[in-house]
């Protein structure tokens, strides 16, 4: 093989670095290299895919793209470094991308799509490989898997999340299936994961509200559900943040929402006055909306499902305390990759900006939060 030839999921990984700092606010790639330790022009081979990015940079590039989840890019790196090594041939480098794809189904979405590329990656012209990788949506997909927190439903699960006798899985089955999905890694990256899990412990994840809205807005084709437990339900009402597009995405199935305190002099429904707004925020700008106008009462009575859940105020308190924190709007949005990504926030409709904070759970917490969860959603009625 012409020498000349990248790893595609190695320049693949280095496009959707570009991606990101151009959403990041267009930040050089010299800044990003000084925040990774590395010289500026090491870092730009990194994202031309000419170079790799080691494991032992994880954790640097989690709190350089803040967006990023840490067991994602652990995976990504790992796979990275095992296809390097099955560079010699494209015979070799295909069967090695299947293996990966094998061991870990939720980034073989990603992998399966270079299948069209093989040609083209035969040929060895790295701008035409990086041109159909783009055209692929593999830097979407690649990007969506890294933003994506590894904790996950299986549609069975899904499917089953009202039923009382429903068991969540625990941490121990997690980590069995990481070890299924590690089996045959050579024991220096393992050992250098676990070294970089020690050391990112500890390490919070900071989420706004603002930062929440445009996750959801840039991940609305991937998400299925979404479960909200929140204090007030004015939060529900801005539209103009929240516009609720994801109503209308074909993969989308339905939101769930439970509220602790009812509107002050507020007798009309939550679900009836989002309709309102929502649907006068749509008839203002009625040519971008129009797909959504066609069928607006039918999705929102179909999709939208929001409840008070005064007989369960203590356990919603319960739900909305984040280690000993009160805070106020917990999220989930359960992927279609199966994978749940929660959200908890003390915002307010009066809050100012210096005192929002926001952040995402662990496993653990999303587990036992879900739980509980399951069973106030169980006795107000929602069925799945």
């Amino acid at each position: 093989m012409a020498k000349k030839t990248r790893n595609p999921l190695a320049q693949a990984l280095g496009l959707v670095f570009q991606t990101m700092r151009d959403k990041m606010g267009g930040i050089s790639s010299s800044d990003v290299a000084a925040s990774l330790g590395l010289a500026a022009s090491h870092y730009r081979m990194i994202e031309a895919g000419s170079a790799i990015l080691q494991p032992a940079r994880a954790v640097k590039v989690v709190q350089a793209f803040d967006t990023i989840e840490f067991v994602p890019l652990c995976q990504v790196l790992v796979s990275i470094q095992i296809l390097d090594s099955a560079k010699h041939s494209i015979d070799d480098m295909r069967t090695a991308l299947a293996l990966l794809s094998e061991a870990n189904p939720p980034l073989s979405l990603v992998l399966k799509k270079f299948d069209p590329l093989w040609e083209t990656i035969s040929a060895g012209q790295s701008s035409d490989v990086a041109r159909r990788i783009a055209a692929e949506g593999i830097i979407n997909e690649l990007e969506s898997f890294l933003t994506t927190e590894p904790v996950s439903f299986t549609a069975e699960q899904m499917d089953n999340f009202m039923t009382p006798t429903y068991q969540y899985p625990i941490s121990g089955q997690l980590y069995s299936k990481i070890g299924d999905i590690l089996q045959g890694v050579a024991p220096f990256y393992l050992d250098t994961i676990l070294q970089l899990i020690d050391n990112l412990k500890g390490i919070t994840p900071r989420v706004t509200p603002d930062e929440l809205a445009k996750w959801e807005a840039n991940h609305k084709g991937r998400i299925s559900h979404i479960i909200g437990v929140i204090r007030r339900p004015e939060v529900l009402l801005d539209v103009n943040v929240f516009d609720y597009g994801f109503l209308w995405e074909e993969n989308f199935e339905k939101m769930f929402i439970v509220y602790r305190d009812q509107p002050k002099g507020q007798a009309e429904s939550v679900h009836r006055q989002i309709a309102e707004r929502l649907r006068k925020r749509f008839d203002s700008e009625r040519l971008r909306y129009e797909r959504e106008l066609k069928t607006f009462h039918k999705i929102l009575n179909e999709k939208l499902m929001i409840r008070h859940g005064k007989p369960s105020t203590s356990q919603i308190d319960e739900i909305l305390l984040y280690r000993d924190v009160r805070m106020n709007n917990l999220w989930f949005y359960i992927m279609t990759s199966g994978y749940v990504v929660p959200f908890i926030d003390n915002a307010r409709i009066d809050s100012e900006p210096g005192s929002l904070y926001g952040t995402s759970l662990a496993y653990n917490e999303t587990c036992e939060k879900l739980v509980n969860i399951r069973k106030i959603c169980s006795d107000l009625g929602f069925k799945v």
